[in-house]
């Protein structure tokens, strides 16, 4: 009697066991198919890297004045504003963008002056802002760091002196000369104008390094 409750109670046992295990292996399958931590990690896309790229001093950049001004409006050490016209790029990577700020300073800005003078405007060249916010040194001209750009206005001078001769000769029986040559004085010459879209080229002053993103 005792060995058949022993042999059931074995049975029992074994039963239990093997229902478990069963119960626990679709469990152990699922985790199984989960990627591990680590490959995910692996097959995340890697962070861009920065590049340091030189910008050699004499590169030139082709800029046009953003806005009409006047030397009438300006006065020295007064900033003038272009932007770039073509992206300037090295090994395929762009340091400066189309349409980038340039800077200039003013050096000279006379209106048109008495006796059919022109007006002048004259600037230098500051800097111009790369893709990573690095200012960039500029010059007016390739091989004259101390250069610079500038307008004139039209000239009136030669015909208003040729007008007070005439009219000297044909009135001096009549009038004196003096009176004619002072109407005549307060001609002026033009105004110079800066036209929006001027173009000009200017020249990297300085080898520059600018970081630009990459892989």
């Amino acid at each position: 009697m005792r060995s058949s409750i022993s042999v059931i109670l074995t049975i029992v046992f074994l039963s239990s066991s093997l229902a478990a295990q069963s119960a626990r292996a679709p469990e152990s399958a699922t985790k199984a198919i989960q990627p591990s931590e680590s490959a995910a990690a692996i097959s995340a896309p890697a962070p861009p890297t920065s590049r340091e790229l030189k910008l050699p001093a004499g590169t030139p950049i082709d800029i046009e004045a953003t806005y009409t001004v006047s030397s009438i409006d300006f006065r020295p050490g007064d900033y003038l504003s272009f932007r770039v016209l073509i992206p300037v790029m090295i090994d395929g990577v762009t340091l400066i963008d189309k349409g980038s700020l340039v800077t200039g300073r003013v050096v000279e800005a006379k209106r048109g002056g008495h006796w059919g003078k022109a007006g002048r405007l004259s600037w230098t060249m500051q800097d111009v802002v790369a893709t990573d916010g690095t200012r960039i040194p500029l010059q007016a001209q390739k091989d004259l760091p101390a250069g610079r750009n500038g307008i004139k206005g039209t000239s009136h001078g030669g015909e208003v002196a040729t007008k007070t001769v005439l009219m000297g000769v044909l009135l001096a029986p009549v009038f004196p000369i003096a009176p004619l040559a002072l109407m005549s004085g307060f001609k002026r010459g033009e105004d110079a104008v800066l036209p929006q879209g001027k173009r000009f080229v200017v020249f990297v002053q300085s080898e520059t390094v600018v970081k630009a993103s990459g892989r």
